[in-house]
């Protein structure tokens, strides 16, 4: 399965030299003219402006419009008339931030102090922003609302830059990320509430049962990945349960790395630019080695009756194979390491595991007077997980600086790659001795 990712990934790299997937500039770009911006996308805070992504006949631009100047709130699909210039891109440092934006099909930005603008004439709240309004209603507020937001639906617009650092200064930055850990939280839940607890698991010989469980658990899982904004790492948890979902049903077994395989060429057959995309490269660097060097063996090595020491176990296990699958790829993008990240997934794994369905059931609840009781446990985990990374990120030597050139992120693959084989061997050799 792994083969078939060569030929994709040749065919992405022959597109990207000769332009075919990058959109053409407009000559017009860097003169002063008469836009009309078309809004694709909600409003993003940064320091003095609000920035959309938009639409013009130049392509799709990030338009900046001045948080003063907001008279009324603008929406997706609405069109702002505006006279300004379309600038290209520039790069920062070493960083190709051109290229970067590219990939994504933005061409150009724009600032816009003084607009006049034509609004779309049915407006709706997007759900996601509807949802986060609920949990405001059950009693939740300020960073630990926002922190929840982005922990349950991906909602990230009102959490603070400083909270930000704190979690990727500490080795969290995952958390914040809606990922596999979240999607694997909702799977898990969704298992126990239809099976009860595993106490009414279909028969095997009842296809119409297994089915039916199987179903439910995929339209819900890409529900929530249409909720979060088909995230990379949302979209290959998503896949890889839906591959493994679609083997229950057919009484047909999977295997890890040939659906981590699976995952990916899928998601780049739609998406090929994703091959490039940050969040794209750490989900499966991550996934693929800690399926490689899963707990398993190590877990099973510890009597049954030391449930503790075998999560605990479990947690450092799992955090030290993903930070040693994401290491280069964090020194090549972010130039600096996160010393306690050990430390960090210790205090704030067991409290995401829990955090997360009180976040839902909040969520549930709402307004309620249940609802505003049962956020006041929500709200609690949530300020115990920000004042953790806030004490971590405090601790000296939090974070060190680290830059490596792509060159050094392939030997380190490949070293890994090579002595993931041996070790697969060794094992081979040791099971046919036994």
């Amino acid at each position: 399965m792994i083969i078939l990712l060569l030929p994709l990934v040749a065919a992405i790299l022959f597109c990207e030299r000769t332009g075919v997937l990058y959109p053409e500039e407009n000559a017009a770009y860097d003169s002063l003219y008469i836009h009309t911006f078309v809004l694709s996308s909600e409003g993003k805070r940064t320091d003095r402006c609000e920035r959309f992504e938009a639409r013009t006949y130049g392509g799709k631009v990030y338009l900046y419009v001045l948080r003063d100047s907001i008279k009324t709130a603008l929406h997706n699909g609405d069109t702002v008339i505006a006279k300004t210039r379309i600038r290209r891109i520039e790069n920062f440092d070493s960083f190709d931030y051109r290229k970067h934006l590219l990939r994504q099909g933005i061409t150009g930005s724009a600032f816009v102090s003084r607009y006049s603008v034509r609004p779309t004439q049915t407006y709706r709240v997007p759900l996601q922003k509807r949802l986060y309004e609920r949990l405001h209603q059950a009693g939740l507020e300020g960073d630990e609302l926002a922190t929840i937001g982005a922990l349950t639906l991906g909602y990230k617009e009102d959490l603070d830059p400083s909270l930000k650092r704190r979690f990727q200064a500490s080795g969290a930055a995952h958390v914040l990320a809606v990922s596999g850990l979240h999607t694997g939280i909702i799977y898990a839940l969704l298992v126990g509430l239809l099976t009860l607890g595993g106490r009414f698991k279909p028969r095997y010989e009842n296809r119409l049962g297994r089915c039916a469980i199987s179903l439910v658990i995929i339209s819900v899982l890409w529900g929530y990945a249409r909720l979060t904004g088909f995230t990379p790492s949302v979209v290959r948890a998503v896949v890889m349960i839906s591959i493994f979902e679609a083997g229950h049903m057919l009484y047909r077994q999977t295997v890890s790395m040939n659906t981590i395989a699976a995952a990916a060429v899928l998601i780049l057959l739609v998406k090929p630019l994703d091959l490039w995309s940050v969040g794209f490269q750490l989900s499966f660097a991550a996934t693929t080695v800690i399926m490689a060097f899963g707990t398993g063996r190590l877990v099973k090595k510890i009597n049954k009756q030391r449930r503790v020491a075998a999560y605990l176990l479990g947690i450092v296990w799992v955090s030290v194979a993903a930070q040693l699958g994401t290491l280069p790829i964090t020194m090549y993008y972010f130039g600096y390491v996160s010393t306690y990240f050990l430390l960090a997934n210790l205090l704030i794994l067991p409290v995401v595991t829990l955090l997360v369905p009180c976040g839902f059931v909040s969520l549930l609840l709402g307004g309620s007077v249940a609802g505003v009781w049962f956020s006041k446990l929500t709200w609690a985990l949530a300020w115990f997980m920000n004042h953790s990374v806030g004490w971590i990120e405090s601790l000296p030597g939090s974070t060190l600086p680290a830059h490596i050139g792509l060159g050094m992120v392939a030997v380190y693959y490949i070293g890994f790659i090579g002595f993931g084989i041996m070790m697969f061997h060794e094992g081979e050799e040791d099971q046919k001795s036994s």
